[in-house]
């Protein structure tokens, strides 16, 4: 069984590269663009509880997720950790700017639970990988209308 699972995504966005920090460094932002993320409540600029659907076919469970911002850098890097009884997740966010905005997102769940470990065992890595396309995917939508 892993110990954890990562997936990373890179997408080039054709805006400024002020409006791609503020949207990540906006906990409500993030969370409108996690798969299942059904609320975002927050408790400070840096600090948030996010309650995240996971549903696999006919399983679903709900997660509460307490979110803070752990290391911010001006238009050059975004990082993150939430906690939740079943896993604890960390990620990064690096911004490189040239013609185009280049995002480059990653993150690693590690399960805690029997649950978390059961649901990484059995729909890991795609699920994840899945997520973080539809994340990024989401970021770009938003990012660029």
């Amino acid at each position: 069984m892993p110990s954890s699972v990562e997936a990373s995504e890179e997408i080039q966005i054709h805006t400024e590269l002020g409006k791609c920090f503020s949207f990540f460094t906006d906990l409500v932002n993030i969370g409108a663009c996690i798969p299942g993320c059904e609320q975002v409540v927050p408790q400070d600029p840096l600090n948030a509880t996010f309650k995240v659907k996971l549903k696999v076919g006919y399983i679903s469970k709900t997660f509460e997720l307490r979110a803070k911002l752990i290391d911010i850098r001006p238009k050059e890097h975004v990082s993150f950790a939430g906690e939740s009884p079943d896993a604890e997740i960390t990620g990064k966010v690096d911004f490189v700017k040239d013609d185009l905005v280049t995002i480059k997102y990653s993150i690693e769940i590690k399960p805690i639970s029997i649950t978390g470990r059961t649901a990484i065992s059995m729909i890991g890595k795609d699920l994840v990988t899945k997520q973080a396309s539809e994340f990024a995917a989401c970021v770009k939508e938003r990012l660029e209308s």
